[in-house]
């Protein structure tokens, strides 16, 4: 079954259209979902009226308005703002409702809490290629999520990229890998630009160079099922450029480097989620 077909006469819910918010209305349209089916809820009225720019998106009047209207919430807030909004909707809740947060750091058993009641939960860690439609969404469901939810959430999840289901225990070092991931590409990319400045280019030449490499580099690694090691040697001939600055790459210690980086990154998600 497509996602369109599963989403197909759902009312759909978000409170918070922030970037991630908007990200997600901005793809469930694409994904034909009918936009008199979303609703969407903020405190700044101003994202309110430009994300109704987007169709027959209906403004809800409040948290609660919003989530009443929903056969599926999205909470799409700041963690720190997840109590108070589940304290103003919890009423709202019917059984069966799906409720989905993308709050990162805030486990299930939290969630539930702040809802008091028995409620169909997922909790959801994406990554800023989401706002591009290149999103990494791992999702984990609650106790209380049937297999129609977990198709729901799914097909809402791939209107921005691509989805993994995960079990809870994992989504601290997802955050390591994918949802801090990109700021470790974007970092590559700062360095070879800086290091081709530093030779003698001119920095727009550099920042193209960088930049579609980099695209490029990751069109390869999606579309392939080879592993990284073997789409290496297809680069690196023997006694060549790519040789020479791979060795340094492993006389500095790089693997060690973003091994050591995962780890610290997973460790201070693990502190955030307690």
């Amino acid at each position: 079954m497509s996602a369109k077909q599963v989403l197909s006469g759902l009312r759909i819910g978000v409170i918070g259209v922030g970037n991630m918010g908007q990200a997600l209305v901005h793809g469930l349209v694409e994904k034909s979902v009918y936009p008199q089916n979303i609703s969407v809820f903020d405190l700044d009225k101003k994202k309110i009226t430009e994300i109704k720019k987007e169709g027959r998106i209906k403004g809800a009047a409040s948290t609660r308005q919003c989530a009443s209207l929903s056969d599926v919430v999205i909470l799409a807030v700041k963690p720190q703002g997840l109590q108070p909004v589940i304290e103003e909707i919890a009423s709202s809740i019917e059984p069966g409702t799906l409720v989905i947060s993308i709050a990162a750091g805030v486990t299930l058993k939290k969630i539930e809490t702040y809802f008091k009641k028995q409620v169909s939960l997922v909790r959801v860690m994406p990554n800023m290629p989401a706002l591009v439609g290149s999103g990494m969404s791992a999702y984990s469901p609650g106790r209380h999520v049937s297999e129609k939810h977990k198709k729901i959430a799914e097909a809402i999840l791939s209107s921005f990229g691509e989805v993994v289901l995960v079990p809870e225990k994992l989504l601290d070092l997802v955050t390591a890998v994918s949802g801090s991931g990109p700021a470790y590409y974007f970092l590559l990319t700062e360095k070879l630009i800086e290091a081709a400045y530093e030779m003698g280019m001119k920095v727009d030449v550099a920042k193209r160079l960088a930049y579609q490499t980099a695209f490029g580099s990751g069109k390869v690694l999606a579309g392939t099922s080879e592993d990284p090691e073997d789409l290496i040697a297809k680069v690196a001939s023997k006694g060549g450029t790519t040789e020479a600055a791979l060795k340094v790459f492993q006389k500095q210690g790089l693997g060690k480097i973003v091994h050591d980086a995962v780890k610290a990154a997973y460790k201070r998600s693990k502190e955030l989620s307690r």
